[in-house]
């Protein structure tokens, strides 16, 4: 047990952290519980508690971030993107307001900005693996494979592991026509999660364009019998 509200929330123990903040008036324990709040799906309550917290702190560039983060969550898109920008304005090297800010223009879709964004948390901290693979996400979608792998690759440089940057980076491979590169990358994908539908029939894609018609139509039967079982990778939020 522990009556600390901050090593609650550090341990993911929300609920203590409620409990813990329950009539708080104090600036920092209200953002702490609308944190708390978020994280389970308590949105409008997490609003109230941001708000509660901007009235005591308005210069609080956290309160504004959580505020722009739930906004975020809650799809209110350009409410977030106002709340972002003032974390910002009030501290320039916030690496988690750049980051969602850049989710925000993501699902704006101004992908170049929100490439700018990410951009800015990585030129932060180099090692946000989340950011980077966002922008390798982002290249893709405008169609700039190249520009996209050495992302996917600076990602796998800190978690080799990951299947959906394998996944990404082998479907960059194959548009690219590194086809036999591609099919590693899959299969890599596969051997840590057999149950990944997408890289089955990608892997079957490239199979088939290498000719190996039989090792395909396996992949493609694998494929169809986990369809559903998995949506599409997006950017990481």
């Amino acid at each position: 047990m522990t009556d600390d509200p901050a090593r609650a929330a550090a341990l993911g123990r929300y609920t203590m952290v409620i409990a813990l903040t329950d009539e708080t008036e104090d600036p920092a324990l209200l953002v702490l519980r609308a944190v708390a709040l978020d994280r389970m799906g308590r949105f409008p309550e997490a609003l109230d508690c941001c708000s509660a917290a901007l009235a005591a702190a308005p210069l609080d560039p956290d309160a504004w971030f959580i505020q722009g983060f739930v906004l975020y969550r809650f799809s209110e898109f350009e409410q977030a993107a106002q709340s972002l920008e003032q974390a910002l304005r009030l501290s320039p090297d916030h690496p988690e307001a750049l980051f969602i800010l850049g989710n925000v223009r993501y699902a704006q879709g101004s992908l170049d900005e929100a490439i700018e964004l990410f951009k800015a948390v990585v030129a932060i901290e180099p090692r946000y693996a989340k950011a980077l693979y966002n922008i390798g996400v982002a290249l893709a979608d405008q169609g700039l494979f190249e520009e996209a792998l050495p992302y996917y690759d600076r990602v796998m440089a800190i978690n080799e592991s990951v299947p959906v940057v394998l996944l990404n980076r082998g479907t960059c491979l194959a548009r690219l026509d590194r086809t036999r590169e591609a099919v590693e990358a899959f299969t890599r994908v596969l051997d840590i999660d057999p149950r990944d539908a997408a890289a089955w029939h990608n892997k079957g894609l490239a199979l088939a364009r290498l000719g190996q018609d039989e090792e395909a139509r396996y992949c493609f039967a694998q494929s169809r019998a986990l369809i559903g079982v998995q949506a599409s990778p997006g950017v990481q939020r």
